[in-house]
């Protein structure tokens, strides 16, 4: 799960992590009610964006509930979170899961800039999204390694 990629040597910390983590999803999934709720009636938005609304807000939102609901049972069950922590901090586990976060990374870098060659025949909007997702990309990569090489 990638929500491993928040253990530290501090498991306990991890979950308060993932605490706050689930906090700012069930936040940004609220968002998401509230625009369903107050922007998408009367806007004339097609079928196809007022369905995302509803279903982008009720996914994010269930999976902070859950986020949230198995951080803090983890905190108060002493012999589950043993069990988590070994599971979660496994050497092997952790790299199949930074590997497979690194693939994903990449393979939607070169997606999008593949994307670029069909986008620039596509209404505009759609090329700035594709060009500001991949520059997205670029610079948190530049900006994590700096960061990741100053403290490790």
């Amino acid at each position: 799960m990638l929500v491993n990629l928040l253990n530290g040597p501090d498991y306990n910390r991890s979950l308060r992590r993932r605490l706050w983590l689930g906090a700012a999803l069930l936040l940004i999934g609220l968002a998401g009610f509230a625009c369903w709720f107050l922007v998408v009636p009367g806007s004339g938005l097609d079928d196809h964006a007022r369905g995302f609304y509803l279903g982008a807000a009720t996914g994010v939102t269930l999976g902070a509930v859950i986020l949230l609901a198995r951080a803090a049972w983890l905190l108060t069950h002493p012999a589950a979170r043993k069990r988590a922590q070994i599971e979660d901090t496994d050497e092997r586990e952790v790299h199949i899961t930074r590997t497979a976060a690194q693939f994903a990374g990449l393979f939607t870098f070169v997606v999008t800039v593949a994307l670029l060659f069909w986008a620039v025949a596509a209404p505009l909007p759609a090329f700035k999204l594709l060009f500001g997702l991949m520059l997205c990309y670029g610079l948190s990569f530049v900006f994590a390694r700096a960061y990741l090489s100053k403290k490790l």
